[in-house]
């Protein structure tokens, strides 16, 4: 259930770590762009002032709203740390270089408005330059520093898998191969089988068990040995008493027809009746057993 569960946050975390990914090369791309799109701007600006093209200059205006754009939805992604955010607001003045653009037209110091334009200008491609490799600097540590805790959690599941399969060599294969070798001996239903203190629950009820089993197995022939010869002994007895009383039932039938020969002895004939009829009943019960 642990592996289950870190693997699950495994799983979440490399989903994570894609969105994470996809915003932060949205961040990159957007800062890329947006140096792009000053750089381009910038040089129309300037082939305008040497070329001293003012309507031209004006122009560019549009592109600088554009930019202005771009610049927005920057600020507005949450993964930028938001000092980065505020000083940005602070040092990126599109719309006054938009106004100091169109000013140029107006004022009869062209040259001196194009100086302070030129000034703004390089001021501003400092500050996007130093703000994009700052900014990619940070998403890249933050990634490298997301990863790292990505490998701590695969780390921890390799972990806990290889210490619980040993954990179950030790309690489960060891015992079991223990018990493999001990099936060789051949008073083993006599000596049974044992095990160390290490083996798991499972596998010292299965050999308890066997061992029951193996008692079970060794009392039985004895009490089947000793039944037969209890069978034997009752067959015997039953034997001789069926011998004994066909001799009383011979003599008494001798005595009895001796007497009927000569004439005499008639109580006595009665008595003797009597003996070989119950010894008659003894036969029929030792027949019956």
């Amino acid at each position: 259930m642990g592996v289950a569960a870190l693997l699950v946050v495994v799983i979440i975390l490399g989903v994570r770590q894609y969105q994470l990914s996809e915003r932060y090369n949205t961040i990159i791309t957007q800062s890329e762009k947006m140096i792009f799109q000053f750089s381009t701007i910038r040089e129309q600006i300037t082939t305008s002032l040497i070329e001293k093209d003012w309507n031209k200059l004006v122009n560019t205006t549009e592109q600088l709203n554009e930019l202005n754009s771009t610049v927005a939805r920057l600020q507005e992604n949450t993964l930028i740390p938001g000092e980065y955010r505020l000083d940005m607001a602070r040092q990126i003045d599109l719309s006054g270089l938009a106004i100091s653009a169109k000013e140029i037209l107006s004022t009869n110091d062209k040259l001196a408005h194009s100086l302070i334009l030129q000034n703004e200008m390089r001021t501003l491609a400092e500050y996007l330059l130093q703000f994009d490799r700052i900014i990619v600097s940070q998403m890249r540590a933050k990634l490298i520093q997301f990863q790292t805790v990505m490998i701590g959690a695969l780390g921890a599941v390799i972990c806990l898998i290889s210490f619980s399969l040993l954990t179950l060599y030790k309690n489960g294969m060891t015992p079991l191969l223990q018990l493999s070798s001990q099936t060789d001996d051949p008073d083993i239903h006599i000596n049974g089988l044992h095990y160390s203190k290490e083996t798991s629950t499972e596998v010292a009820a299965f050999v308890d068990s066997i061992n029951t089993l193996l008692k079970q197995g060794t009392t039985g022939p004895e009490n089947a040995h000793n039944g037969e010869e209890f069978r034997e002994e009752l067959a015997g007895l039953i034997n001789e008493n069926t011998n004994l009383s066909n001799g009383i039932i011979n003599y008494a039938q001798l005595l009895k027809d001796s007497y009927r020969e000569v004439e005499m002895g008639g109580e006595e004939s009665k008595i003797l009746q009597n003996i070989i009829e119950a010894a008659e009943r003894i036969a029929e019960l030792n027949q019956k057993i």
